[in-house]
């Protein structure tokens, strides 16, 4: 019986042992932007309230090395243009190319750190 109970503790602490634990998400300094940066956990609460919010989700990555969130969806119906913010808020420019815009292969290491409340898109 003990030996039993040993195998099945051993048993138990490698399988427990070896799960690895996600990394945080850390964007300009602070952890889980969405919900840390005021500006935009202003902008997502916006988002997921709205009509199409289950098509809206926010990436974060790296544009002429800094850091930079880009708001995306795949909503079948809308024709959106797609901002670039910085770490502020401020609007860096828009996805475009042939020199409309920020060239969309500038963005680099794009992470997804948000989606709407009933995420519809498959990215």
């Amino acid at each position: 019986m003990k030996k039993s109970l040993l195998s099945l503790f051993i048993l138990f602490f490698l399988i427990t042992a070896c799960k690895e634990e996600e990394e945080p998400i850390i964007y300009c300094g602070v952890e889980n932007p969405a919900e840390s940066l005021t500006w935009l956990n202003t902008l997502t609460d916006e988002l997921n309230d709205s009509y199409f919010g289950v098509y809206f989700y926010v990436t974060a990555g790296k544009y002429q090395n800094q850091e930079v969130f880009l708001i995306r969806n795949c909503c079948p119906n809308c024709n959106t243009i797609i901002s670039v913010y910085d770490c502020e808020g401020k609007v860096l420019g828009f996805l475009g190319r042939d020199g409309a815009g920020i060239d969309p292969t500038e963005i680099k290491n794009e992470v997804i750190i948000w989606k709407g409340t009933g995420f519809e898109c498959t990215v």
